[in-house]
């Protein structure tokens, strides 16, 4: 009995698993490829930012892991948010494809960083990667230029 017991608990598991979003992003030790269709259009930032590297219409960031990259990161979504808060109004939120963090958009443009969706209802998310963000906090590209190569995408 206790055989089935467990094979019913982890299909329930592996159910719920595939219902919602990732929970854990590369910070947290978890291996995530940025070449997966992690939430819509992630690979098509994934495949752009990698085009805009080649191409050196951004520079390449060197990974730092765990609570150090975690607190790079944060630091570089909120001077983002401030740097283009017009551009977050209708954003709930920011989802970086390469390391699979969620960062929550919340009143007067203030971030919830490592913060998922609990459901995949219909989002407005903004979705870039991490050399997308140094990008655009360095002011080496404008918001609409880096929504041209790819590298930005809003998604509702």
């Amino acid at each position: 009995m206790k055989p089935i017991r467990s094979w019913v608990l982890l299909s329930m598991v592996m159910s719920l698993g595939t219902s919602l979003p990732v929970q854990a992003c590369s910070y947290d030790g978890q291996f995530n490829n940025p070449f997966t269709e992690s939430f819509p259009g992630s690979l098509d930032i994934a495949i752009a930012t990698q085009n805009a590297l080649e191409e050196n219409h951004v520079k390449q960031v060197d990974a730092l892991d765990g609570k150090q990259g975690l607190r790079r990161v944060s630091w570089w979504l909120k001077l983002m948010a401030k740097q283009h808060s017009s551009a977050l109004e209708s954003v709930s939120y920011i989802y970086l494809v390469d390391s699979h963090l969620w960062s929550k958009v919340t009143q007067g443009n203030q971030l919830d960083i490592h913060s998922s969706p609990t459901s995949q209802a219909k989002l407005s998310v903004m979705l870039l990667s991490e050399a997308a963000l140094n990008a655009l906090i360095e002011d080496d590209l404008d918001l609409q230029d880096a929504i041209d190569l790819g590298i930005v995408q809003f998604s509702s």
